[in-house]
């Protein structure tokens, strides 16, 4: 084969292997597990805390995919609410938040009339990035203070 065509050969593998590569993260999951959560209660809106290992808070931010901090009943009934998420102030959107230590601190606000309906909420990450796959935490009970 002329150098000419090992070229072209070699930029058609090239472009293969990234077409493979991009179409397997289109496809990935995220399932990061959630240590904790739990929340108080301000003048016009419960606090929600929930606590996830650094390393998953990274993996999220490297690979820029939203999320929201997701309120449902743990009973099983499909109520949900999507709740902004933030990390140490910074809106996960942004990508700009910290992820030092073993762990960090999601918090969402949920208006205090619905978060009422919840006789048994529960906490969860759920959404994705446009390239990068879908996340969807477990679900843990919220502690209520």
């Amino acid at each position: 084969m002329d150098t000419a065509k090992r070229l072209r050969h070699r930029k058609a593998m090239r472009g293969c292997l990234v077409a493979v590569v991009a179409l397997g993260l289109v496809g990935c999951k995220m399932r990061p597990a959630l240590l904790s959560a739990r929340s108080h209660s301000e003048p016009q809106e419960e606090v929600v805390q929930v606590t996830l290992r650094s390393a998953d808070a990274e993996s999220i931010k490297r690979r820029q995919m939203h999320f929201s901090l997701v309120i449902v009943n743990c009973t099983g009934a499909e109520d949900r609410y999507p709740a902004e998420a933030r990390i140490s102030g910074q809106r996960i959107d942004e990508f700009r938040y910290p992820t030092d230590g073993d762990t960090v601190q999601i918090t969402g606000r949920i208006p205090l009339g619905i978060f009422a309906r919840y006789a048994q909420p529960c906490a969860l990450l759920q959404g994705g990035g446009y390239f990068t796959g879908t996340i969807k935490s477990s679900r843990v009970p919220i502690d209520r203070r």
